[in-house]
């Protein structure tokens, strides 16, 4: 006759049967050690189902549920990165990649050596500083357009303080730390489309996801030195990004960033699966101080990108990264999200106004490169 132990106070009854249970039959405790390290909490089990559903919407309407992103954002904190992983594989299965034009344009003329090259260092160090730069008078052209606009004024502070949420940006007084472009405005700008259909920049963006790409994300803005201590709204402080299933990012200077203009700053190698650890994924989406990651990470592996107007940098900030808080002048940057799909954060961007030819002619030969965006105007 078995004998049991009765339960402990405060212990539920559920603990207690199962317990039991365990005693009592060798292989359901044999079961439940052997599952164990697999991790599969309730909260994993019901993120996997959310993810799916959520997928499910996403194929049927386009739009992604807010779920079914915590969902990615939960599994990619519970597995490190392998289920993004995982499904980056299938996305690439179902969308391989184009037969795209010689990969010609702003980056270089790039051969299959320079490509390789460049597909090497961003799988291994999550970063590549191109030798190519924009013009000058590209940068200035661009800078000119965007002191026109009107931005999102954003900081900390900028509520509290009363300061507008939209006004332009007066670069002899700025009042907020960040002011961003809208994205209809940005993409009305001729240089930009003169970008996102340039060849080099979309096969380099291939190459690294081994699927379609597709613009998920365009910004441009201004970022100011205003502040003594950094802004998490401006996004001055360490952290990591999770908005899609894989993704590379091009951050492009149009004025010279200097170490006191807000460079950008990225960890090398924190984008690997595995690369942030347990402890700092289970804290999610928080900022976190420079000496603590660095000294996790080691001063070795901390980059900080400065250079002249029309630097471009290709970064996976999946990894550990952000915009240093400037302490002198200013500096506009413009960035290009390129993604496997566009499930994730649900953001489309409309062009008002086709200003180069090739943008249309590329978005008839590579529909899904271009499936985030809206033409006011039939193609």
């Amino acid at each position: 006759m078995a004998v049991t132990r009765p339960s402990k106070p405060g212990q539920s009854p559920r603990v207690t049967f199962v317990r039991r249970l365990r005693r009592r039959f060798g292989f359901i405790d044999s079961v439940v050690v052997a599952t164990r390290p697999l991790r599969w909490k309730l909260a994993v089990v019901r993120a996997w189902v959310a993810l799916v559903g959520g997928g499910l919407v996403h194929w049927v309407r386009g739009q992604t549920p807010k779920p079914g992103h915590l969902a990615l954002v939960t599994l990619f904190m519970e597995t490190g990165g392998r289920v993004n992983d995982t499904l980056a594989g299938a996305v690439a299965a179902f969308h391989p990649p184009y037969a795209l034009p010689p990969a010609h344009g702003v980056l270089g003329n790039l051969d299959a050596d320079n490509l390789g090259r460049i597909q090497e260092q961003l799988e291994r160090d999550g970063y590549y500083v191109f030798e190519n730069a924009l013009s000058p008078e590209f940068c200035d052209n661009v800078v000119r357009q965007s002191l026109e606009l009107d931005y999102l004024i954003m900081g900390d502070e900028a509520v509290a303080q009363g300061i507008p949420q939209l006004g332009r940006f007066d670069r002899a007084q700025p009042m907020a730390p960040q002011y961003s472009a809208t994205r209809d405005d940005t993409t009305d700008i001729a240089e930009v489309q003169q970008l996102i259909s340039d060849p080099s920049i979309i096969t380099v963006a291939q190459n690294y996801l081994k699927s379609k790409p597709i613009f998920t994300g365009i910004y441009m803005g201004w970022s100011a030195a205003v502040k003594d201590t950094p802004d998490q709204n401006a996004a001055q402080e360490f952290h990591w990004d999770m908005e899609r299933i894989k993704w590379l990012r091009f951050f492009i200077y149009l004025t010279d960033v200097g170490p006191e203009n807000g460079p950008h700053c990225f960890i090398r190698g924190s984008h690997r699966t595995g690369a942030i650890p347990p402890d700092l994924l289970k804290l999610g989406y928080v900022r976190h101080r420079d000496g603590s990651i660095i000294q996790r990470y080691g001063h070795e592996n901390y980059r900080e990108f400065t250079g002249g107007r029309g630097t471009i940098v290709a970064e996976d900030s999946r990894g550990f990264h952000k915009g240093k808080m400037p302490t002198s002048g200013d500096r506009l940057l413009l960035a290009f999200e390129v993604s496997n799909t566009t499930f994730g954060v649900n953001k489309r961007h409309l062009i008002r106004n086709v200003h180069v030819p090739r943008l249309v002619e590329f978005a008839r030969q590579y529909p899904r490169v271009y499936r985030n965006l809206d033409f006011a105007k039939p193609l």
